[in-house]
């Protein structure tokens, strides 16, 4: 057996800093998580955003609010796409939205966009192994009755039924639709 001490403090410098290098990269990588959730969950507010305000004007008068619904889905999923989440390996097609339209007022509440994504907890996979997170951001804002929903309803409670037309002395609005 060996009496000397030689290289021991090598040894020792050696796994000391493998494990701080470590843990390191696990605090790196979790801020890079939390930095890329609230990415996410702001470029899906927004998109919400943008499917809950947005309105073509297609249909006033014909009580047919799906092309309105197809436009806002269209606009919805470019706002969400202009955050360029692929950069942080988060596909655009991760976002979906609730539609909105004549459905049960249990449904209501949760219009709107929701992405699913996710993310690495361990960089090298050596701590849990491939085990992913898996991410939910949600984004439900309700989307207020578009301007053809609005005049099919007033033109339903004036008339009894659902056809308007130009020339009818009606103004549709008027109901705080």
């Amino acid at each position: 057996m060996m009496k000397n001490e030689k290289g021991q403090s090598t040894v020792e410098f050696i796994l000391t800093f493998a494990f701080g290098v470590s843990l390191i990269l696990v605090v790196f990588n979790t801020a890079m998580n939390h930095a890329t959730g609230y990415l996410v969950q702001y470029a899906t507010f927004m998109a919400s955003r943008v499917y809950l305000t947005a309105d073509n004007f297609t249909g006033t008068m014909a009580g047919t609010p799906s092309g309105n619904f197809e436009y806002s889905r269209r606009l919805a999923t470019e706002t969400f796409n202009s955050y360029r989440l692929t950069v942080f390996n988060i596909p655009n097609s991760s976002f979906n939205i609730n539609e909105a339209g004549f459905t049960d007022p249990s449904t209501y509440l949760t219009v709107g966009g929701y992405t699913k994504f996710e993310l690495t907890i361990d960089p090298i996979g050596k701590l849990t192994g491939q085990k992913k997170l898996e991410m939910v951001s949600e984004s439900f804002l309700g989307k207020e009755p578009t301007r053809a929903e609005c005049a099919k309803r007033t033109c339903y409670a004036i008339k009894g039924n659902n056809s308007c037309a130009r020339d009818d002395d009606i103004t549709t609005f008027d109901n705080g639709c």
